[in-house]
């Protein structure tokens, strides 16, 4: 099992800015302005422009680029994937432009790991699937998992034996490594695929999933080009 996969602990979405602040409510702070979500790249941050994010809506559909003035995070998360909820100034979800932070939080994020997966015990321990789905170069993932603050073993791990293959086959890994039975928690993950997706050759990614929620076990994302 241990062969270059991180040991980690399963994040529950944390808040890592936030634009809610907590207080007693009256009727004339209620806001009922629709807030979106998006699993976004953090993209830059400092104290003259704000914190600058990017995503695409699916697939291979534009590039959609975000502002949050006046709103930073740590350096160190830069470049790292986050759960955004946001106000956008246009009212459109999907246009690039400034937004209004309701709050970021942390999620699971990683690189997709290249080895044989036969030296791994892939499914070992099940998740409960919500959705699978693709925005450019990244696997997102919103599941529940048994809640555990012990690390436990998870990523995607495509099948180097595969790489060459028109659809290499991915694995979504899971082992609570001992971890006591928990209750199961929402989480969010993204995968960074642009290292399988940047072949010559590749016509998509067919990724295995042990999962005790929905029916399939086995998901295909065929590259597009034409929106």
């Amino acid at each position: 099992m241990k062969h270059s996969l991180r040991h980690i602990s399963l994040c529950i979405p944390a808040i890592i800015m936030s634009g809610v602040m907590a207080s007693c409510s009256t009727d004339d702070d209620y806001n009922d302005r629709i807030f979106y979500s998006s699993i976004v790249t953090i993209q830059s941050t400092d104290e003259a422009s704000g914190t600058v994010f990017t995503f695409q809506r699916y697939d291979d559909s534009p590039l959609i680029t975000l502002t949050a003035a006046g709103r930073t995070v740590d350096k160190g998360r830069v470049g790292s994937r986050a759960l955004l909820y946001y106000y956008p100034e246009s009212g459109d979800p999907y246009a690039s432009g400034p937004v209004e932070i309701r709050s970021l939080g942390a999620i699971n994020c990683d690189t997709a790991i290249i080895r044989p997966i036969e030296r791994y015990d892939w499914d070992h321990d099940a998740i409960f699937l919500n959705s699978i789905w693709r925005t450019g170069e990244y696997i997102n993932l919103r599941m529940r998992a048994e809640y555990s603050d012990k690390p436990r073993y998870f990523g995607l791990v495509v099948d180097s034996l595969t790489m060459d293959n028109p659809w290499p086959e991915a694995y979504i890994l899971h082992n609570l490594d001992g971890a006591p039975p928990g209750y199961l928690r929402e989480s969010y993950a993204s995968f960074d695929i642009s290292k399988v997706w940047s072949q010559p050759g590749c016509l998509g990614l067919r990724i295995h999933v042990n999962d005790s929620n929905l029916p399939a076990d086995t998901y295909e994302f065929p590259k597009r080009t034409e929106y």
